[in-house]
C-alpha cells in the first residue's frame, strides 16, 4: 500500500506540475508579442526583441526552478518597457543603444544589492501595509493594461478613461473573461487553460462574422529563425552619463519593488 500510494501521489504531482506549467505559459505568453510591439517603437527590430524576450524569459524561469527551487515565471515587466520606450527614448531623446546600457547598469546595481543582502534590509524596513499596497498596486496596473488592450476602457479628455465601444475584440474579452471567472469560481481544474482555449477558439469565427473585419487571430506559420541582431548592441559607456542617472534610478526602483511585490507572501512568513 505505501508504494502504491507513493506512486499515485507522484503521478498526481507530475500532472499538477505539467498543468500548472501550461497554465502559466498560456497566461503570460502575451509578453512575447506585446514586449516587441512596444520596444520596436524605439527603432529596434521587432524580430530581434522577440528573440531576446523569449530567451530571457526561458533562461530566467529555468534558473528560478533549478537554482532557487521556486516555481515562478520570470519575464520582462509591463510598464517598465513603456517607460523605456516613451519616456527614456522618445521623451529624453536617448538612443536605444544607450538606453539599453542604462538598463544594464541598473541590473548590475540590482545584482550587487541582492548579493550583499541589501534587499532583505529594505524589505524589513517596509511596513506590512505598504508591502500589500505595492503588490496590489502593481496588480491593478497590469489589470488596467489588460482592460485597455481589450478595448474595455479607452482614454477620455474629460474623465481620463471611459468605456470603449462594442467591437469583436471587446465581445471576445467579455465572454472569455466570464467563462474563465465562472470556471475559477467553481474550482474547475485547469480553469485558466480552458478559458484561454475557449477565448482563442471564439475569436476565429467572431472576427469573420462581424462584418469581415480584421481577423482577431491570424497564422503566418509555426516556425521562424531567431534574430540575434540585437546581441551586444548596448552602449555601456555613454549610458553612465550623469544626465541619465534619474532614468537609471527609475529602472532600479521599479525592478526593486516589482521583486518585493513578487515575494510579498514570503515576506509575511519571514517578516510578519
Amino acid at each position: 500500500m505505501p508504494e502504491t500510494y507513493a506512486r499515485i501521489k507522484s503521478e498526481t504531482a507530475v500532472r499538477t506540475e505539467i498543468l500548472a506549467g501550461i497554465t502559466t505559459f498560456l497566461a503570460s505568453m502575451y509578453i512575447i508579442i506585446v514586449n516587441p510591439s512596444i520596444l520596436s517603437s524605439t527603432g529596434m527590430p521587432f524580430s530581434g526583441v522577440l528573440t531576446a524576450t523569449v530567451l530571457v524569459s526561458a533562461l530566467a524561469s529555468i534558473a528560478m526552478g533549478v537554482f532557487a527551487k521556486n516555481p515562478v515565471l520570470i519575464a520582462p515587466g509591463m510598464g517598465i518597457n513603456a517607460f523605456f520606450t516613451y519616456t527614456v527614448v522618445a521623451g529624453m531623446k536617448v538612443p536605444w543603444e544607450v538606453a539599453l546600457g542604462v538598463v544594464f547598469w541598473s541590473g548590475v546595481i540590482f545584482f550587487i544589492l541582492s548579493v550583499c543582502n541589501v534587499r532583505t534590509f529594505i524589505l524589513q524596513a517596509i511596513p506590512k501595509q505598504l508591502r500589500f499596497g505595492v503588490a496590489g498596486g502593481i496588480g491593478l496596473f497590469i489589470s488596467i493594461i489588460g482592460l485597455k488592450n481589450a478595448g474595455f476602457i479607452v482614454s477620455s479628455p474629460d474623465t481620463l478613461i471611459t468605456r470603449g465601444s462594442l467591437n469583436p475584440i471587446l465581445i471576445t474579452f467579455i465572454i472569455g473573461f466570464a467563462v474563465t471567472a465562472i470556471l475559477v469560481a467553481k474550482n474547475i481544474r485547469g480553469a485558466l487553460v480552458i478559458g484561454i482555449g475557449a477565448t482563442t477558439l471564439l475569436a476565429v469565427p467572431l472576427g469573420r462574422i462581424w462584418g469581415h473585419t480584421v481577423p482577431l487571430v491570424s497564422w503566418n506559420g509555426f516556425f521562424a529563425m531567431p534574430d540575434f541582431s540585437l546581441f551586444f548592441k548596448l552602449d555601456v559607456t555613454h549610458s553612465l552619463a550623469i544626465g541619465l542617472w534619474p532614468a537609471l534610478f527609475a529602472f532600479l526602483f521599479t525592478c526593486m519593488f516589482d521583486s518585493l511585490s513578487t515575494f510579498v507572501g514570503v515576506a509575511e512568513v519571514v517578516f510578519p
